[in-house]
């Protein structure tokens, strides 16, 4: 992966992973990584006792399992990235055709408690992970570190759809696509009504 090229607009080059972490200012992360092993060890057995008690969606079991090797290998399609505004800066765009129900990609980051850093500033890119702590928070996959699917934007007609799947101890978020998508389209999910409690609603996506 690290070998790996993508285009990034306006600059109009190609850049490696590693090359982008510097030119974008972010962490990339392959896969999610926890914040402390204690974290990481309650996680884990929390989700063992779900899959004893029959609490995770059959989905989740099933795709766990297909798509364990685009997890392991950190799977992305062709994809570039590319400037749209300062409102909403950067996007992920097709550069391949990807077909319908197609493994996207997943959206790693670091696996934390969803305490005060999550406001304090306003962090945009945190996501719910299925597993809570002792007081009832869900534990939150955040992407400030994370992999390309940290620049998917908000669309309330996306043409991905995001699923928590289970594998080997652990969730994962990935994305499947929700039809066709032509090479040149942005890629776009819908964040949910509850990420834009604290945030005003984007005007310029539909």
């Amino acid at each position: 992966m690290n070998d790996r090229i993508f285009k990034l607009f306006p600059d109009q080059k190609f850049f490696t992973i590693p090359e982008l972490e510097k030119r974008l200012q972010y962490r990339h992360l392959y896969s999610n990584l926890f914040e402390t092993s204690s974290d990481k060890e309650k996680v884990k057995q929390k989700g063992l006792e779900q899959v004893k008690k029959g609490l995770i969606a059959p989905y989740a079991l099933e795709w766990g399992a297909t798509f364990k090797t685009e997890i392991l290998k950190a799977f992305i399609p062709n994809v570039s990235i590319r400037w749209i505004h300062p409102s909403v800066g950067y996007g992920l765009f097709a550069e391949e055709t990807i077909e319908k129900d197609q493994y996207v990609g997943e959206y790693t980051g670091i696996i934390r408690r969803n305490n005060r850093r999550y406001f304090e500033p306003l962090n945009g890119y945190c996501y719910e992970y299925p597993i809570q702590d002792e007081i009832g928070r869900s534990y939150v996959i955040d992407a400030t570190a994370g992999c390309l699917t940290r620049f998917i934007n908000h669309s309330t007609s996306p043409n991905l759809k995001p699923y928590h799947v289970y594998k080997d101890g652990f969730y994962h978020l990935i994305f499947l696509a929700l039809k066709g998508i032509e090479v040149g389209a942005q890629l776009l999910y819908d964040y949910g009504e509850s990420y834009w409690y604290l945030r005003e609603s984007p005007a310029s996506l539909s």
